[in-house]
Formats: C-alpha cells, sequence, structure tokens
C-alpha cells in the first residue's frame, strides 16, 4: 500500500471522527462558545472533505457524511 493511500485512509478515520463527535444543531444554540465550536468543526470537516475529494475519495467521503447525518437534516 502507498504512502498516499494510507494518508487518504488517516484522512477517512479522521473525517469519520469529527462526524461522529459534530454537534449538528451547533448553529440553534443560544450559547455562543458552543455556536463557534460547531463552526469550527464543521469547518474542519469541510477541509478534510475537500481533501479526501481532491484525492479522488469524494464516494468514501459522501458515504460517511451521509452515515452520520442527522435524519432531520436530510432532504
Amino acid at each position: 500500500m502507498s504512502l498516499d493511500n494510507n494518508n487518504m485512509k488517516k484522512q477517512l478515520k479522521t473525517l469519520e471522527k469529527l462526524l461522529q463527535d459534530h454537534d449538528w444543531f451547533y448553529q440553534y444554540s443560544d450559547d455562543n462558545s458552543v455556536y463557534e465550536q460547531g463552526r469550527f468543526e464543521w469547518f474542519m470537516i469541510t477541509k478534510v472533505m475537500k481533501s479526501l475529494d481532491n484525492s479522488g475519495f469524494s464516494e468514501q467521503s459522501s458515504a460517511l457524511y451521509e452515515k452520520y447525518l442527522p435524519e432531520p437534516l436530510k432532504y
């Protein structure tokens, strides 16, 4: 397995952890610190997803996103 492929697998694991821990409803918080933490988490999620997408792992990153996206947010 190539070093690049190992890096992508690590990024997929990182993405999964970020998605698992993300407060998907942070926008509704009255607590600014909760809101800011949620925004930072979302920034990190999108950053990792873009990196994976650019490396040809968009199917895998999208599947993880769909797996952890709460039902009320799906359309």
